[in-house]
């Protein structure tokens, strides 16, 4: 095989295996939505939130609820929806949950090399079978509830599932945003502008 042929062909697999590296990081929640039977959520007119709601525990209002009342709080202006002090027609919880997962992959592991030995320079191609690789990942999910409050029942409930990166742990805010706008494309009503 030629050199030329040779880098081609190193080349490419590598590019290869950048692609499938970076495909593997990209990494969008799951989203769940559902509303109760008889819900009429066109007929609510004024929201609140919890004044304890699930993401604070201690006696505080955390920054994960600051950041989750300012986006859920921007959906709901959005779609038509006025926030109200004394009595309002629905009431928004959040909870937040995390659970670490260990995941892993056997199967067929394959290898490509270029190497000398023997008094000549060759390419080797190899397959075995052991763990790929062993992880243990965080998986997050954040559930934004409406509840009725002359009811006290939820008439609307979404969540997001994902893998929490270390980017996301650092700076939470924009995974936040993306989440709850994730979540709020499943709201039955759509926001002002949205053709969808």
């Amino acid at each position: 095989m030629s050199s030329l042929n040779s880098r081609v062909l190193v080349r490419s697999a590598a590019l290869l295996g950048l692609g499938l590296l970076l495909a593997g990081c990209e990494t969008r929640p799951e989203i769940r939505a559902q509303a109760a039977v008889h819900a009429n959520l066109a007929s609510y007119r004024t929201y609140a939130f919890m004044p304890k709601p699930g993401t604070d525990n201690d006696g505080y209002k955390t920054l994960t609820t600051q950041a989750l009342e300012r986006s859920v709080g921007r959906e709901m202006l959005a779609r038509g929806y006025s926030p109200a002090g004394g009595q309002p027609d629905l009431l928004i919880n959040f909870s937040v949950k995390t659970k670490d997962k260990v995941e892993g992959e056997t199967g067929p592991a394959f290898a490509f090399g270029y190497g000398w030995g023997g008094g000549h320079y060759g390419y080797g191609f190899g397959l075995g079978d052991y763990y790929n690789s062993i992880q243990t990942v965080t998986e997050g999910s954040l559930m934004v509830d409406l509840i009725d409050r002359e009811h006290n029942e939820v008439v609307w409930s979404g969540t997001a599932v994902g893998r929490q990166t270390r980017k996301a742990l650092d700076n939470p805010d924009p995974e936040i945003e993306r989440s709850v706008a994730e979540i709020f494309a499943r709201y039955p009503i759509k926001a002002a502008g949205q053709t969808r």
